[in-house]
């Protein structure tokens, strides 16, 4: 009991260190405790997007990637982008990740449906040069889970208050099974 609160702990202060951590099968049993099994109304599932996780992930070049790409983060001007600002954790990586940040977002912010219309427009403008692989989606989905989750304040801020805590732990899930539909 010690150790699980310990290593919980460590995942809450260490965001980064938490993909590691992963590959311990008993982060999925302090998780199932922390979180899981506590708010979503679909427990049963979050096992999958784990064992998905754990796996080898996708070959992919690595290009500049942002690495905090969503919506708020995005200017705009006469309904064309404009910039993208906070590039403080830019970095190589795979572009995947910058998809399914911004796709986890537009879930949470209005559904399902918005996430997968980005996906849509973004591999048509995009081309052959970049590859949908649902493990980024996945992954960007439980680099969130530390803390229950609750509505982005940077939301609030843009004018967006018609969202509540619990709308968020459901679009959660419904993005979740979502997502294990593609793999």
């Amino acid at each position: 009991k010690v150790v699980g609160c310990v290593v919980t702990s460590i995942i809450l202060r260490f965001r980064g260190v938490a993909i590691f951590l992963l590959k311990n099968p008993s982060i999925k049993v302090v998780y199932s405790l922390f979180y899981i099994k506590v708010l979503t109304k679909r427990p049963e599932l979050w096992g999958a997007v784990f064992d998905f996780v754990r796996e080898p992930r996708p070959q992919v070049k690595p290009c500049f990637i942002h690495r905090d790409y969503h919506p708020t983060n995005i200017l705009w001007v006469d309904d064309k982008v404009s910039g993208v600002v906070d590039w403080v954790n830019a970095c190589r990586g795979p572009a995947g990740i910058d998809i399914g940040h911004c796709r986890l977002n537009l879930a949470m912010l209005f559904g399902v449906s918005t996430a997968d219309e980005f996906l849509s427009a973004y591999e048509k403008l995009a081309g052959y040069s970049f590859s949908y692989h649902p493990y980024w989606d996945l992954l960007s989905l439980i680099d969130i889970l530390f803390g229950s989750p609750e509505v982005y304040p940077g939301w609030i801020a843009f004018g967006v208050t018609n969202l509540t805590d619990q709308m968020m732990v459901d679009r959660l899930d419904q993005y979740m099974k979502s997502l294990l539909k593609k793999i």
